[in-house]
């Protein structure tokens, strides 16, 4: 009788080590970083930086943006890693224009996400790319070091009626997400031959119609797939 008793005992006293470590895994495996998929997939709360590209007819920092933006169209489909928070873009602004307000606009709402389309106007304007790509690589630092993740969208086309390339500041913005940690997402299938904006994309070899923001929204998802 004692032995079946002890028996009975020993059988209840592994059961219980046997549930604790089950719980202790499941709990480790819920904590764990990657551990459950709530916690590391679907959009997070994202701030735009950007100039008359990003903008376009947008009318509120936090409301809907413009049908002209292609913010409107990359967080609007089960696509995108973004959930809409605001799009603090001015038109006309250079990389350096917008490190100047990067904390208090972008940093001050404290975002899960940044992301930073910029420096057409630098290259338009033909600053020196060291600078400009110094204003990016300060801004992607600062946006890490928050707390946020971050991407750079790289140049989008600019036609040859302008006589500029974006090439050395798309090669240059690479590698300042290589160096900062930030995700780096190239504009690819927007230009023809000579490299300009494909027709019915743009109105000014610039700036995006309507189609061509659906256009570069489409690509700059498509780059992350």
């Amino acid at each position: 009788m004692h032995s079946r008793t002890s028996n009975r005992a020993t059988l209840v006293t592994l059961a219980t080590a046997v549930a604790v470590v089950v719980v202790g895994v499941l709990a480790a495996v819920t904590w764990w970083p990657g551990g459950t998929d709530d916690e590391q997939e679907g959009p997070v709360e994202t701030v735009f930086m950007g100039d008359s590209i990003t903008w376009a007819d947008s009318t509120s920092v936090t409301g809907t943006p413009g049908e002209g933006s292609w913010v409107r169209w990359a967080v609007s489909g089960p696509r995108s890693p973004w959930r809409f928070e605001a799009d603090v873009a001015v038109p006309g602004q250079t990389l350096g224009e917008m490190e100047e307000r990067f904390e208090r606009d972008v940093l001050a709402r404290r975002p899960e996400a940044v992301v930073i389309m910029g420096g057409t106007n630098d290259v338009l304007r033909q600053l020196p790319l060291e600078v400009s790509v110094e204003s990016l690589r300060r801004m992607a630092e600062a946006a890490r070091d928050a707390g946020a993740r971050v991407w750079i969208i790289g140049p989008p086309p600019i036609g040859a009626v302008w006589g500029r390339s974006v090439a050395p500041l798309a090669a240059a913005a690479e590698q300042v997400a290589a160096d900062t940690g930030a995700t780096y997402v190239p504009v690819a299938g927007l230009t023809g031959p000579t490299g300009e904006w494909l027709e019915g994309l743009s109105w000014d070899g610039v700036h995006p119609t309507e189609a061509g923001a659906r256009a570069l929204a489409d690509a700059i998802l498509s780059a992350l797939d």
